[in-house]
């Protein structure tokens, strides 16, 4: 590939809210198509996420609950603290629908139509020298290289510190 370095390896892996409710305004069928929108692009409140981490870290559950309930301010429109308690890898099964991509082949890029996941990069990542990541690019033999700006800005990530480095590695 022509790392640098093993920490400039990412991996995109898909997490599942179990606990996921979609908004509360859904109900509202006066505007239903503009609410159902809002309610698919919602970052804030989504039942999947797609987790930009380097293969030298480890996704921190808590980490990642926490900083998901930060993304809305404190007040009535916060979710409940235990919200995201449950966020567990998805079933292969359903990576692969959601995403269009087999096991060691997701990319955030190329998602399947329709599917709005957000996209979130480990706080870590930005921390790389140089400043270029490699990830899956679609197939387990495909690697996709980026400068780590120009990925934050072109896949409209969320930056969040959800990861720790592995022991061991």
């Amino acid at each position: 590939l022509g790392a640098h370095s093993i920490s400039q390896l990412c991996k995109a892996c898909l997490f599942e809210n179990k606990n996921y409710v979609p908004n509360e305004d859904s109900n509202d069928n006066s505007n239903s198509k503009a609410l159902a929108t809002n309610m698919k692009n919602d970052p804030t409140n989504s039942k999947y996420y797609l987790i930009i981490v380097q293969y030298v870290e480890a996704i921190n559950t808590k980490k990642l609950s926490t900083e998901l309930r930060s993304l809305r301010p404190p007040g009535p429109k916060r979710l409940d603290p235990n919200y995201f308690s449950d966020m567990r890898l998805a079933p292969e099964e359903d990576s692969d629908r959601l995403t269009g991509f087999a096991h060691n082949g997701v990319s955030p890029f190329g998602l399947l139509e329709g599917e709005e996941i957000p996209i979130v990069v480990c706080k870590s990542v930005l921390g790389v020298r140089p400043q270029f990541i490699w990830m899956g690019g679609g197939d387990k033999d495909w690697k996709l290289g980026m400068a780590v700006g120009e990925f934050v800005k072109a896949t409209n990530a969320i930056v969040l510190d959800v990861s720790e480095p592995r022991l061991g590695v």
